[in-house]
């Protein structure tokens, strides 16, 4: 084999190599997608039920504390007023919220890929020890 050949052979095994790891990396994004979309998806599924929970609890305390104070008007002031210190309890812990919130979303993504670094007999194929991962 000429060098001009090696040079070639080895330029064309490269562009290969390298479009490979470009559909990997685009697989990879789609499959971590997928999951913040389920997640999101979910979330949003729960939040609508809680939402549609929640707001039947506080009519049916509303139409309690009326009944007590024989006055509906006021039950359902001393319901508004609960809903009010709630969204000012939200507004004051927005940013402990959004930590949250991120942090689940981290843990969903890196989830999968400790899985998928931990092979068949229990080690880490990044880690070079050869200790058996503790479960």
């Amino acid at each position: 084999m000429k060098d001009s050949e090696i040079f070639q052979n080895l330029r064309k095994d490269i562009s290969t190599f390298i479009d490979l790891k470009l559909e990997l990396l685009k697989l990879n994004t789609y499959e971590k997608s997928g999951k913040i979309v389920a997640l999101l998806s979910y979330g949003l599924i729960l939040l609508f039920l809680a939402f549609f929970a929640i707001l039947f609890i506080f009519l049916a305390l509303g139409f309690f504390i009326g009944e007590v104070l024989d006055n509906a008007a006021a039950g359902f002031g001393v319901v508004a007023f609960l809903y009010l210190v709630i969204i000012l309890f939200v507004v004051a812990n927005k940013e402990r919220i959004r930590l949250q919130i991120v942090n689940a979303v981290l843990a969903t993504l890196t989830a999968n890929e400790e899985k998928q670094n931990t092979n068949e007999n229990g080690t880490n194929k990044n880690d070079t020890t050869g200790e058996i991962a503790s479960k």
